[in-house]
């Protein structure tokens, strides 16, 4: 089974917010065998020479989950690509790949997998080619996945998690 915390238009920094022995309560009632952690999406529209002050709040906020389910394995997982219009094109926001690297060394951080859903969804502008698939895999908005394109994300993680099991396997 799967829970969703959902925290519309964040950043990620809602968890040290939250009461400690409430969540870590209710976190324990859930028994979650897996963390999954994606966030991110509001943080790329702004513009920065970098995102240390991002890294910093996610590494604080993964911490936090750490020391709740200090057994509890956790995946971060990348922003997607966003594409923002240019002219008669959709290019991908540019600071995107600098909030990528953040969410990547905070992951490293903390002891935290990290999955680059980025480039498992094809890299920079491949939003374009999600949004124009036939069926539609994203939305007009060029951000967020409707359902078809979920479920092949969703399809993707799983595959790739079982690849890394594979190899853990093999060694």
């Amino acid at each position: 089974s799967v829970d969703n915390l959902p925290f519309r238009g964040s950043s990620g920094n809602e968890f040290s917010r939250l009461d400690f022995f409430q969540l870590q309560e209710m976190l324990t009632s859930l028994n979650p065998g897996l963390i999954l952690i994606e966030f991110g999406v509001n943080v790329v529209p702004y513009q920065s020479k970098n995102f240390d002050f991002y890294e910093r709040l996610l590494t604080r906020q993964l911490n936090y989950l750490r020391k709740l389910l200090p057994e509890i394995p956790i995946i971060v997982i990348s922003v997607s690509d966003m594409s923002e219009r240019k002219g008669n094109d959709y290019q991908t926001y540019e600071s995107l790949e600098k909030v990528i690297k953040a969410q990547k060394n905070a992951a490293k951080n903390t002891g935290c997998a990290f999955w680059n859903l980025y480039e498992a969804m094809g890299g920079k502008n491949s939003m374009p080619s999600w949004v124009f698939a036939q069926p539609p895999l994203a939305s007009k908005d060029f951000i967020h996945f409707n359902r078809n394109g979920g479920h092949i994300v969703a399809q993707m993680l799983f595959n790739a998690i079982m690849k890394s099991y594979e190899d853990y396997m093999n060694q």
